[in-house]
């Protein structure tokens, strides 16, 4: 995953910089923003290949924002997080091939779902086609479907 950039957003500080530390222990170059708004200026300024989005932010909502960035951004992978609210956002996913991170996660979890979509975005689809929606299973999932899902 290396050379790869990532943006993270997400209001709660602390979780932003242990995400961007798991991501440049990994190899990325990565950005933080607090709000939408300072993200769409960071986005704007230099696109990320990836996106780690928490849909509840402070001046924009998160699934305006998701569906905003999905729309301009066809080579910007997302990762949309959240604590709650997840059928909502699952929907959101699907719509916009994004994958779905369920708060609490570990760093394992994040880095899977990180490469599902990189991995994804190299894959040829044919144009007329939607992207597929991806789910990653939270750490509260029975831990058979987690391997189960492991050996796809």
């Amino acid at each position: 995953m290396a050379s790869q950039r990532a943006l993270i957003i997400d209001n709660n500080v602390s979780l932003a910089e242990t995400v961007a530390e798991i991501l440049a222990e990994s190899g990325f170059e990565v950005e933080v923003a607090c709000s939408g708004l300072e993200a769409l200026v960071v986005w704007r300024r230099r696109p990320a290949n990836v996106v780690v989005l928490d849909v509840d932010l402070p001046d924009i909502e998160g699934v305006r924002l998701a569906r905003r960035l999905a729309r301009r951004a066809e080579a910007t992978r997302l990762v949309v997080m959240s604590a709650g609210e997840p059928e909502r956002l699952l929907r959101l996913c699907e719509e916009i091939g994004a994958e779905f991170l369920a708060k609490p996660f570990s760093p394992g979890n994040l880095l899977a779902a990180i490469k599902r979509m990189l991995d994804f975005g190299r894959e040829e689809r044919p144009e007329a086609a939607p992207r597929a929606a991806r789910r990653l299973l939270g750490p509260r999932q029975p831990m058979g479907l987690l391997q189960h899902s492991r050996r796809q």
